[in-house]
C-alpha cells in the first residue's frame, strides 16, 4: 500500500513538472514576439523622413530642426529601447525561475515602451511633413503674389483710366510689396523656413486683398461718377411727373434727400483715391438705402392710386345698399312692429347704423371732393377708404341677418300653428289607440299627460292671439308642447305593445297549465299584473314561466307579433 502511494505522489510530482515546463514554453512565444516586435521599431525608416528635409536649403532654422529630430530620434533608440530590452531580458529570467506572473508583467511593460516608440516616431515623422508642406505650400504663396505683383503693375499702367486717382497710390502700394518678396527669397535661401512662412502669409493676405481691391475700385468709380448721379435724376424726374399726375410726395422729401446723398456722395471719390474702400463702401451702402427707402415710399404711393381708383365703385355701391337696406328695415319694423314684438335693441341698432352709415358717406364725399382739387397722397387716402369698406361691409352683414330675422317672423308664426294642429291631431290619434285596445283601464297617468298636453295647446293658441306676439315665447311653448307629446306617445306605445306582448304569452301559456303547477302559478299572478295595468312585471313573470317548459318560445312569439306590427 505504501509502495502505491509513493508511485502516485512521484506521478503527481512528474505531471505538475510537465505543466510548468509546458507553461513556460507558452511564456516563452510572448517573449520571442515582444522581441521581434522591438527589432521591426528599431528598423523604423526615419531616414527616409528626415531625407525629405534635405530636398530644402540645409541651413540656419532647417538645419537646426533638422538635427533636433535626428538627435530626438537616436535618444529614443538609445533609451527606449534598452529600456525595452531590459524588461524583454527581465521577464525571460522570471520564466527561467517559473515565476510566470513576473514575466507577464516585464512583457506587458515592454510592449508600453513600444507603444510609447512608436507614438513617438509618428509624431516626428507628422512634423517633419508638415515642416515640408508648409515650406512649399508657402513656395506656392510666392509664386501667386509674383503673379499679382506683375498682373497689377500691368492692369494699372494699362487701363489707368479705370483707377481714376486711386492709380498712384495703387503703384505705390504694388511697389511696396516688392521688398517683402526678395526678403522671402532671402529666408528660405538662408534655410529660415519658419521665418519665410509669416513673411509670405502676411504679404499673401495683403496681396490677395489688394488684388480684389483693384477689381473693386472700377465698379465703386462706375457707382460714384454714373450709376448713382443716374438714380437721383431718375427719382428726381420720376416724382415730378407724378406730382403732376397729382400725386402728393411731400412726406418722401426729394429734394433734401437728394441734395443729402449728392454731398455724401462727393466724400466717395476721395476715399476711393486714398484707398480706403470699406468706409467708401459703407456710404455708399448707406446711399443705396435712403434711395430703396425713397423708392419704396413712391412705390406705395403708385399701388395705393391703384387700389383707391379700384375701390372706389365698390365703395360707392356698399355705402348705397347700407342706406338702403338701413331705410328698408326702419320701414318693415314699423310695419310690423304691431303684430310682433321686436327687441328695443334691434330698434336702436337700426337708427345706430343710420346714424353710421350718414357719417361714413359724409366722410367719403369729403375724401372725393379732396382727391378731384389737389394733390392727393394716396396711402392715407386708401386707409380711410379701406376703413370705411370695412365698416360698411360689417353694418351691412348685422342688417342682412336682422332683415333675414324680420322676414322669418310670419314664417316663425305658421311652423308654430302647423306644430300645434299636428300636436292635437297626434294626441287625438293616441288616445283613440289607447281607448280602443282591450285594457281593463286606462292608466290614470295618461289621463293626466294629455290633460297637460291640452293645457300647454291651450297656453300657446293664447300666445298666437295677443298682440304684438312674441314669436320666440310662442316657439319655445310649441317646442315644449311637442317634447310632451312625444313623451305621451311613445310612453303609450310601448304600454300598449307589453300589453299586447303579455296577453299573446298568457294565451300561450294556458295550453301548459293542467300538466304544470308552477306555470299555472306564475301565469295567475301575471293576469293578476296584468289587470292592474303592470303589463312590463307580467311579461317578466310569464316569459320566465314559459321558457321553463318551452325554450325559445317567448323570442318566437315576441318575433311574430314585431312583424305583424
Amino acid at each position: 500500500m505504501i509502495i502505491y502511494m509513493i508511485v502516485l505522489l512521484i506521478v503527481l510530482i512528474l505531471i505538475g513538472v510537465g505543466v510548468l515546463f509546458y507553461l513556460r514554453n507558452q511564456k516563452r512565444t510572448a517573449v520571442e514576439k515582444v522581441e521581434l516586435r522591438k527589432e521591426e521599431i528599431k528598423a523604423l525608416p526615419f531616414q527616409n523622413e528626415l531625407v525629405k528635409v534635405k530636398d530644402l536649403q540645409l541651413k540656419g532654422e532647417a538645419k537646426m530642426k533638422f538635427e533636433d529630430w535626428k538627435y530626438s530620434w537616436q535618444n529614443v533608440l538609445k533609451n527606449d529601447l534598452d529600456e525595452s530590452e531590459l524588461h524583454i531580458n527581465e521577464a525571460d529570467e522570471a520564466l527561467d525561475r517559473f515565476r510566470f506572473k513576473e514575466s507577464s508583467e516585464r512583457i506587458d511593460e515592454s510592449h508600453q515602451t513600444l507603444d510609447s516608440i512608436e507614438q513617438k516616431y509618428q509624431t516626428l515623422s507628422a512634423e517633419i511633413d508638415d515642416y515640408v508642406s508648409r515650406a512649399k505650400e508657402d513656395r506656392i504663396k510666392y509664386e501667386e503674389c509674383r503673379t499679382i505683383y506683375r498682373e497689377a503693375k500691368r492692369d494699372v499702367l494699362a487701363n489707368r483710366h479705370q483707377y481714376g486717382e486711386a492709380a498712384r497710390p495703387l503703384e505705390e502700394n504694388i511697389e511696396r510689396f516688392l521688398p517683402a518678396l526678395t526678403e522671402y527669397e532671402q529666408l528660405t535661401s538662408e534655410g529660415n523656413y519658419e521665418s519665410a512662412h509669416f513673411k509670405i502669409t502676411e504679404v499673401h493676405d495683403q496681396m490677395t486683398r489688394l488684388k480684389s481691391d483693384m477689381e473693386e475700385i472700377p465698379l465703386l468709380i462706375r457707382d460714384v461718377q454714373k450709376e448713382l448721379p443716374g438714380q437721383f435724376q431718375e427719382i428726381r424726374y420720376g416724382c415730378r411727373d407724378l406730382k403732376v399726375e397729382g400725386y402728393n410726395l411731400d412726406h418722401v422729401k426729394v429734394d433734401s434727400n437728394l441734395q443729402t446723398l449728392k454731398g455724401k456722395l462727393n466724400l466717395v471719390e476721395p476715399l476711393i483715391a486714398r484707398l480706403q474702400l470699406d468706409e467708401a463702401e459703407e456710404i455708399i451702402a448707406d446711399i443705396n438705402g435712403t434711395l430703396d427707402e425713397m423708392l419704396e415710399l413712391v412705390e406705395i404711393e403708385v399701388m395705393a392710386k391703384n387700389n383707391v381708383e379700384k375701390s372706389k365703385e365698390l365703395i360707392t355701391d356698399e355705402l348705397f345698399y347700407a342706406k338702403d337696406m338701413n331705410y328698408t328695415l326702419r320701414t318693415e319694423i314699423e310695419y310690423v312692429r304691431d303684430n310682433y314684438y321686436i327687441d328695443e335693441e334691434d330698434i336702436q341698432k337700426v337708427r345706430q347704423y343710420d346714424n353710421e352709415i350718414q357719417s361714413l358717406i359724409a366722410v367719403y364725399d369729403e375724401i372725393l371732393s379732396e382727391m378731384a382739387k389737389s394733390a392727393v397722397r394716396y396711402s392715407e387716402v386708401e386707409d380711410n377708404l379701406t376703413y370705411i369698406k370695412d365698416h360698411v361691409g360689417t353694418i351691412n352683414t348685422e342688417q342682412e341677418k336682422l332683415q333675414q330675422h324680420l322676414t322669418a317672423l310670419r314664417e316663425y308664426e305658421r311652423e308654430a300653428q302647423s306644430h300645434t294642429l299636428k300636436i292635437q291631431s297626434r294626441k287625438e290619434d293616441v288616445f283613440r289607440k289607447l281607448m280602443a285596445s282591450n285594457l281593463s283601464s286606462i292608466p290614470e297617468r295618461f289621463i293626466i299627460m294629455k290633460n297637460e298636453i291640452d293645457i300647454e295647446t291651450r297656453e300657446a293658441h293664447a300666445l298666437f292671439n295677443k298682440r304684438p306676439m312674441h314669436v320666440e315665447h310662442v316657439r319655445d311653448k310649441v317646442q315644449k308642447v311637442l317634447s310632451m307629446m312625444n313623451t305621451f306617445e311613445q310612453e303609450v306605445l310601448t304600454m300598449l305593445q307589453q300589453a299586447s306582448y303579455a296577453e299573446a304569452l298568457i294565451q300561450y301559456g294556458n295550453r301548459y297549465r293542467k300538466d304544470h303547477a308552477d306555470l299555472n302559478k306564475d301565469l295567475i299572478e301575471a293576469e293578476r299584473l296584468f289587470s292592474n295595468n303592470r303589463y312590463k312585471r307580467a311579461v317578466e313573470i310569464a316569459e320566465t314561466a314559459i321558457e321553463r317548459v318551452s325554450p325559445g318560445a317567448p323570442v318566437q312569439i315576441e318575433k311574430r307579433m314585431n312583424e305583424m306590427n
